[in-house]
């Protein structure tokens, strides 16, 4: 388990940890989400991305899984939801 602070190190951490699961705000300083998560896919294609976001901009969720998260949630919503998002039972 690990915590990033920002893109790079999310791309970084991923790699050198292996994680099942990544969860990632949207909004991440020195590198956008979804190039983050883009890079995040192209080393470990089989990490499951979870993409959170205060945000409801238009586009913003179809970006988010373009670049391979498999699903793109408000923070304010329920955190059952988001549970089920990182089991895979969305």
């Amino acid at each position: 388990m690990g915590q990033a602070g920002d893109g790079r190190q999310a791309v970084e951490l991923a790699h050198g940890l292996g994680p099942d699961v990544v969860v990632t705000d949207v909004a991440l300083p020195t590198m956008p989400a979804d190039e983050a998560a883009r890079q995040i896919k192209a080393i470990l294609p089989q990490i499951r991305i979870v993409a959170l976001s205060m945000f409801e901009e238009p586009g913003v969720a179809q970006r988010m899984r373009d670049a391979g998260a498999e699903i793109y949630l408000p923070k304010t919503g329920p955190s059952d939801d988001l549970l089920a998002a990182i089991r895979g039972q969305e």
